[in-house]
């Protein structure tokens, strides 16, 4: 990396980690905080059963935190696919970065963008620029797969086989277009190869399943999370609130907090239906909360031990940068 790019990636950490940057987080963080607390104070002070948790089949459990685990790993696989056509990286170093960043997530800064920036401009020799594509093109790929579950489930009422063809159709138009855009000469001229993270065929196809199939492991843990209480959630019921908690998952705010509350409210409001004679907040923030709990449980201890690993490396690079660039 040489020293002007390293004056680059300082000035965007700056930049991100600003005081007043900071500062609204730690804001955002202290509100998620209050959120998890109604959240806990209605569930546990409600009428809410929490013996059924405890005489779930370990089966039930081992769904919840196999599907928490494979919804990072799916994640990773789809930053690991979009950004290989313009710069190979090794699949398993993605992953450990991912699992990192997403228990940085956790935190009053949310430190998980600024951890990906960094290790890959560093580590991996990644420009700025293409890491802010490539952080675009996951976003717009995100976008583009949960805006088609939800207009499909919406159109259809939900699984079934028209509801695949819908979404099939959705995703397919949502693929051209964005191959189209990224094919277009004008941009072409312009991108200088980044255009590729979403001009490549096979990025694209991988990275719109991929998120597809996050949702789905989202939509079957918030399910066995259901099942566990005894709540008699539907198809489309579950989807609709999975994406929800997807979309409130990138809120700029912090990870902690909003997620569950979102979940809790939504769930009370859209799928009171499910709990005839309960309390219905009371159930909604206890199946918030174990739904939110199967992710937690996975990705922080693991987050920890990746970030050991992905930490090391990223001190040892800057070493190296330093050394190499040191005059004389």
């Amino acid at each position: 990396m040489s020293s002007e790019e390293q004056k680059d990636l300082e000035a965007v950490r700056r930049r991100m980690l600003s005081p007043r940057r900071i500062a609204i987080q730690v804001i955002g963080f202290v509100i998620g905080a209050v959120l998890v607390g109604w959240c806990v104070k209605v569930a546990f002070f409600g009428d809410t059963d929490w013996s059924k948790i405890r005489s779930a089949s370990p089966w039930m459990i081992v769904a919840l935190l196999g599907t928490g685990l494979l919804g990072t790993i799916l994640d990773g696989f789809v930053f690991w696919a979009i950004i290989r056509p313009y710069h190979r990286l090794k699949a398993g170093e993605v992953q450990a970065v991912n699992m990192t960043a997403s228990c940085l997530n956790y935190a009053p800064v949310r430190l998980g963008t600024v951890f990906r920036i960094v290790y890959h401009a560093r580590v991996d020799r990644v420009p700025l620029i293409p890491i802010f594509a490539w952080f675009a093109a996951i976003t717009v790929t995100t976008l583009a797969c949960m805006g088609s579950v939800v207009a499909a489930t919406v159109l259809t009422g939900g699984p079934g086989a028209v509801w695949a063809i819908a979404l099939g159709g959705f995703l397919a138009v949502s693929g051209i277009v964005l191959w189209s855009l990224a094919r277009a000469p004008f941009i072409r001229r312009r991108a200088g190869g980044i255009e590729r993270m979403f001009g490549d065929p096979r990025a694209l196809v991988a990275a719109l399943v991929g998120r597809l199939l996050v949702l789905a492991n989202g939509a079957v843990r918030l399910g066995v999370a259901a099942v566990i209480l005894d709540i008699a959630l539907g198809p489309a019921e579950v989807i609709l609130l999975s994406v929800a908690a997807l979309m409130l998952s990138f809120n700029p705010l912090g990870r902690f907090g909003w997620r569950e509350a979102t979940v809790a409210f939504v769930t009370a409001q859209f799928a009171s239906g499910a709990f005839e004679g309960q309390d219905v907040d009371a159930v909604a923030a206890q199946l918030a909360l174990v739904e939110s709990a199967g992710e937690a449980l996975v990705i922080i201890p693991l987050g920890i031990v990746t970030g050991l690993w992905s930490g090391a490396r990223l001190l040892r690079s800057r070493g190296e940068t330093s050394v190499t660039t040191t005059p004389g």
